[in-house]
């Protein structure tokens, strides 16, 4: 069955060509590696929320304790990984990284950190409207529905949550 499928506007753009299909054996030091960058980034998220400036309300839990409990939960599944890859016996080969894959997470990556520097000059509610919009279009959402009305949920989703339900200033 033959399926021909489109170009993706991104990697025509980009230049990007098709996706290789070369494999290389399974590296048991890279996921090592993705295990201790994990558990990195939660003790990361752990230190810095100690730094936060604990509430004078007599609140049993202050500020500190979600940040803490998502850093420890980071660790928890960074060690979970650790342990996956020690156990789990070396595949025959998997799929090397291409050039589309590591440009779509590089702008990602790019996106998010715009979206840091945006927040502190726009409205909560326009940045992300606007970082959701162009998440979706980097990992290929393409029709009204992808790139308007899939930005407006999560937007009025989080905004619910931390706005609202929680009272957090956005």
């Amino acid at each position: 069955m033959d399926r021909s499928v489109e170009a993706n506007p991104l990697d025509v753009a980009l230049g990007i060509n098709e996706e290789t299909t070369d494999s290389r054996p399974v590296s048991r030091r890279r996921e090592l590696l993705i295990a201790a960058g994990v558990i990195a980034v939660g003790g990361a998220s752990i230190a810095v929320a100690f730094a936060v400036v604990p509430a004078t309300g007599g609140d049993p839990f202050g500020p500190r304790w979600w940040p803490t409990l998502l850093g420890a939960g980071i660790v928890v599944l960074g060690a979970l990984l650790v342990g996956v890859a020690i156990r789990r016996p070396d595949a025959a080969s998997e799929d090397a990284p291409t050039r589309r894959g590591l440009v779509r997470m590089l702008l990602m990556l790019a996106a998010i950190a715009a979206y840091g520097v945006a927040w502190y000059f726009l409205h909560f509610v326009i940045v992300t409207l606007l970082l959701a919009a162009g998440l979706t279009f980097v990992l290929g959402g393409r029709c009204w529905r992808d790139l308007a009305l899939f930005p407006v949920i999560v937007t009025a989703v989080l905004y619910g949550v931390f706005g609202v339900l929680l009272g957090v200033p956005l």
